[in-house]
């Protein structure tokens, strides 16, 4: 059996390679957004808003810089998570037992995003690639979808 040690070394490039996906994702994510005019980059800073933008515009490399380290860690630690998965997967089951899993949380993925979209439609604003999608799944959904899931929805508690 091997340590904890050696599995951290060898997943090392798993993490490094989350971290990277994280910060792409970050700057894909920015991107889109900044394109969209949707986060308020594009209002007008004269009169009551000069003010306010003189005080929060020194506040904003130091926002986006910890927000985009919460991306590289959150990303490392999936990278992470995704290799110590791989690696119990994998030496028994092989490469189904691995894609499976993929499937399996990518499914729960997705019901969890629709309940949350069901749930508040407004955290998802600021995504104009899947504004169709929401908007369907919204008119669409019904209470009882919120089961086709595991995990307990907080407006149940």
């Amino acid at each position: 059996m091997r340590s904890v040690a050696s599995l951290l070394r060898a997943a090392s490039g798993r993490l490094a390679l989350g971290a990277l996906l994280g910060l792409v994702l970050f700057v894909a994510e920015t991107a889109w957004l900044l394109k969209a005019g949707v986060v308020g980059v594009d209002i007008p800073l004269d009169g009551p808003y000069a003010a306010l933008a003189a005080a929060v515009r020194p506040l904003l490399p130091g926002v986006v810089l910890r927000v985009a380290a919460v991306y590289l860690v959150a990303g490392g630690l999936l990278g992470l998570a995704g290799a110590v998965l791989a690696l119990a997967w994998t030496r028994r089951g092989g490469w189904r037992a691995a894609g499976a899993t993929v499937l399996h949380w990518g499914a729960l993925f997705v019901f969890w995003a629709w309940d949350r979209a069901l749930a508040r439609p407004a955290l998802f604003d600021d995504l104009p690639l899947l504004r169709p999608v929401l908007a369907w799944l919204v008119d669409h959904g019904e209470p009882w979808h919120c089961l086709l899931y595991t995990f307990p929805s907080p407006r149940n508690a």
